[in-house]
């Protein structure tokens, strides 16, 4: 059950903020502070912060369904969480993790990380 909870959260949440990127990146990165100066910048915000984002919230309802794909799911983005901590980490190192607004999303990466492993864990340890 926690699952699936779990997959409804996160269809939810990464369906929206990819959606909001997606169709709208210039509001998307006036609230979470960045900027656009070019069309390619626009791209990349609807690309790597839309279009990736918005495919995880559709696995995660997919896998809400389909409970066959929960594992590879959890590991597809166990794998994208641990890329994005891995850069938190050199942010911290350079000294440029200096907002709430990164302690906030980094927390959140975290706990997901944890329930991401914790469970992956325990899937290994089911007999049937």
């Amino acid at each position: 059950m926690i699952n699936k909870i779990f997959l409804l959260f996160t269809a939810i949440m990464y369906g929206w903020l990819g959606g909001w990127a997606l169709f709208d990146p210039a509001s998307y990165v006036d609230d979470v502070g960045l900027s656009l100066t070019s069309n390619l910048g626009s791209a990349e915000i609807r690309s790597v912060y839309g279009g990736i984002n918005f495919l995880v919230g559709l696995f995660a309802l997919y896998a809400v369904f389909k409970p066959q794909h929960e594992e590879i799911f959890f590991k597809i983005l166990l794998f994208l969480i641990t890329g994005i901590l891995l850069g938190r980490i050199i942010t911290l190192i350079y000294g440029e993790f200096t907002s709430a607004f990164l302690i906030g999303f980094t927390a959140f990466e975290v706990v997901y990380f944890v329930f991401l492993y914790v469970t992956l864990k325990n899937m290994k340890r089911k007999i049937f």
